[in-house]
């Protein structure tokens, strides 16, 4: 058999025609396949082609259907044109960068889209906890999201919030159908035997409708669900479960990829869930609720000692008229009113002038409590001491002289009686011999001198010492380790305890952070040396004149008043607004105790309708035009009357010296002032206005006046959202 080469198998196929195109375009498809890739995606640049095979790290992605159910701080945005928050849409968003997910958000209630999951019309849903018929239905993750509790509320005005769980029987309690809760307030019902009248809904809409209009006296939900603005407070919890990201169980590969993306989040990331819990389920009604056993030891200790450590800015000191001072009032106070007792118990105040004498009377019970404690487990179990959360951290320094490479840190300076410096040095530095000094400025003094190798101080001391000019030759190096503050109570004192953490809790988190810049300044006063320092060439040309010193001494006694007047207006007025601030507040608050029955007195709260909309759809920038804008209304119209201030971030409130008959017209002003309000870029602003005065209600004190403007205040702000349709708790 003679083969035939290709250019002559052409030869015979040009006499037919349509043969031999058809012939010609199979062998270019066949040419194609066998020597180009197989590829679905072509990549292309100028002059060149790259398929994905070429590109390592290039994946598809793959459409996931989410069950989105509207829920405050959980799920928020129930369309695809808002704007999406909350912690389920954090988690998700985090779980598809490691998975390249897009989703389809598929909006509804939480009976309609858990019936889809069980049906596969959507593959995933946040916040399903276990139980037995689920995990026959569907696929859970190795991971959990996060942990719930459950609770039974009342509103806070209801007479069943003081009752406590006796209250509930033959009550009605509602709750969502097919879910976790209403399993779990059965079986709680039942074993109890409380008596209660279940009654359940399909969603959150319906149920909370009902209990507002009061047709339910009691309601069952999450503790991440409920904040103090809700006005309801727990009777008892019901039980807890952990909640999951489940799966459509006919979409295994999804659930493959979802343990794989939540085991790189966990290992690179270990603590995701909790920030993501703690920026969005800060502020529970759960956790600012005290329980009995607290509210009892309250009752029996109206008067709780506390002791602390004196000379120890800007933790706490004394002043020279005996009153203690510190962040340690700051604290105490704003511990207090977040758990709403300030007029329930009072504290007395006792100074040591060591760390381990304030120690050692916390151990013998001389005192209730102590502060600032080192937070140190392994040294509070030796001490026989229980410790708080943590309320301030700060770094450490090392002050020196000279080049830290030549640094041999033989001798080391602290000051007398403060240990926490001597457990800090002999932890880091076990080898250095330690000198004490009576002050702070004898020991950096014998830094100066090469007495000592160098000191230790936290960054708040550090901050208010070397700022003078006589220690400008010295050095600072930062400690690779924190140091942390807190209160003790003597071990068994739970009571307390719990109280304090409690408090702690309920604080924003840089808190004690904030509270310490009133006080750095107060460490130490510019001496006349110090400005000698500061103004050395002056000094130098006009040494030996008599008009040159008194310039001097007119100069320093100028500067000295500034920087104190400079001081006093940063503690008592607000950076961003020009209002006085929250420490002003309290301070007026206190000094009108006695003229409480004899003046006309006003007190007016406003809270910012829409602060967070704005921030979160036009940014912070818009959400400070807002303040600022209000704030302006409010000084042009009230501080004629009286005195304004910025006590939070959209929270305002006004003292005013006004006859009450005039309130109305001063009112109408306000109101017309923040309407005509238009910014760059927001248009309009609306404020919540409560007030109460001392001549329409007999009040014991200004703070029961704050209250029932608070709540007039509550009243308007749910009035406004009402009218514009909107629910701002979750679900």
């Amino acid at each position: 058999m003679r083969y035939l080469s290709i250019k002559n198998i052409l030869k015979r196929l040009k006499n037919h025609n349509r043969s031999f195109y058809f012939l010609v375009a199979f062998l270019c498809l066949f040419l194609v396949q066998i020597c180009v890739p197989e590829t679905t995606n072509t990549c292309l640049s100028t002059g060149s082609t790259a398929s994905a095979a070429q590109i390592p790290h290039l994946h598809t992605s793959k459409l996931v259907r989410v069950g989105y159910v509207e829920s405050r701080n959980f799920m928020e945005g129930m369309s695809d044109n808002a704007v999406k928050s909350g912690l389920a849409y954090d988690y998700l968003q985090k779980i598809s960068y490691y998975t390249n997910w897009d989703y389809d958000y598929v909006y509804g209630d939480w009976d309609t889209m858990l019936q889809k999951l069980f049906n596969g019309e959507i593959d995933v849903m946040a916040g399903v906890s276990k139980t037995p018929e689920r995990l026959e239905k569907l696929l859970f993750p190795d991971y959990a999201m996060g942990l719930e509790n459950y609770y039974i509320y009342v509103y806070s005005d209801s007479p069943l919030a003081s009752r406590g769980i006796a209250g509930l029987m033959n009550r009605t309690i509602s709750v969502n159908r097919n879910t976790v809760m209403e399993d779990m307030l059965h079986q709680w019902n039942d074993e109890g035997n409380h008596q209660v009248n279940i009654v359940t809904y399909s969603g959150n809409d319906s149920r909370y409708r009902d209990f507002d209009s009061r047709k339910i006296d009691a309601t069952v939900d999450t503790d991440n669900n409920v904040n103090r603005d809700n006005r309801m407070v727990p009777i008892t919890r019901i039980g807890q479960t952990e909640y999951y990201l489940a799966i459509n169980p006919h979409r295994p590969d999804l659930l493959q990829e979802l343990n794989s993306a939540l085991g790189k989040i966990t290992s690179t990331d270990p603590y995701f869930t909790k920030k993501l819990s703690n920026t969005y389920f800060s502020d529970l009604a759960v956790s600012g609720k005290l329980q009995e056993d607290e509210i009892t030891w309250l009752r029996e200790h109206p008067l709780i000692t506390v002791g602390y450590l004196d000379d120890y800015l800007p933790f706490s000191d004394t002043t020279e008229k005996g009153q203690v001072r510190g962040i340690i009032t700051d604290l105490l106070n704003e511990l207090c009113k977040k758990l709403r007792i300030s007029e329930d118990v009072r504290f007395e105040f006792v100074a040591y002038k060591s760390y381990d004498a304030l120690v050692a009377s916390l151990q013998a019970g001389t005192i209730d409590m102590a502060f600032p404690i080192n937070y140190d487990v392994a040294r509070a179990e030796q001490n026989n001491i229980f410790l708080t959360t943590e309320v301030i951290s700060t770094p450490m320094y090392l002050i020196y002289k000279g080049e830290y490479s030549h640094l041999q840190l033989r001798r080391l300076a602290a000051k007398k009686g403060n240990s926490i410096a001597d457990i800090y040095i002999r932890g880091h530095f076990p080898d250095s011999e330690i000198l004490y000094y009576d002050t702070i400025d004898s020991m950096l003094e014998a830094v100066k001198n090469g007495d000592v190798d160098g000191c230790i101080l936290n960054q708040f001391r550090k901050d208010g010492y070397l700022i003078h000019p006589s220690y400008n030759m010295l050095q600072t190096a930062t400690m690779k380790d924190y140091s942390s503050r807190c209160f003790a109570v003597k071990r068994g004192n739970n009571e307390l305890l719990s109280i304090l953490n409690r408090g702690i809790t309920n604080l924003p988190s840089d808190f004690g952070f904030t509270s310490t810049y009133t006080y750095t300044s107060q460490m130490t006063s510019m001496t006349f040396k110090d400005f000698i320092l500061q103004h050395f060439i002056l000094f130098t040309i006009s040494v030996g004149a008599i008009i040159a010193l008194v310039s001097g001494l007119l100069a320093y006694i100028y500067l000295i008043h500034k920087n104190r007047a400079r001081m006093e207006y940063i503690a008592h007025h607000d950076g961003l607004t020009g209002l006085f601030n929250r420490r002003s507040f309290n301070d007026d608050i206190e000094s009108l105790k006695p003229e409480l029955a004899r003046e006309n007195v006003i007190i007016v709260t406003m809270d910012l309708n829409g602060l967070k909309k704005a921030n979160d759809e036009l940014g912070h920038e818009a959400g400070d035009e807002l303040i600022i804008g209000a704030a302006d209304c409010m000084k042009k119209v009230l501080t004629p009357y009286g005195n304004v201030y910025r006590v939070g971030g959209d929270e305002f409130m006004a003292i005013l010296y006004h006859d009450i008959d005039d309130w109305p017209d001063i009112l109408q002003r306000l109101k017309e002032s923040f309407n005509g309000w238009s910014g760059k870029l927001v248009k309009n602003l609306t404020v919540a206005i409560g007030y109460a005065n001392n001549h329409e209600g007999s009040y014991n004190s200004l703070n029961d006046m704050v209250s029932v403007a608070d709540q007039e205040m509550y009243k308007d702000k749910a009035a406004f959202y009402y009218r514009a349709g909107i629910d701002r708790r979750r679900r």
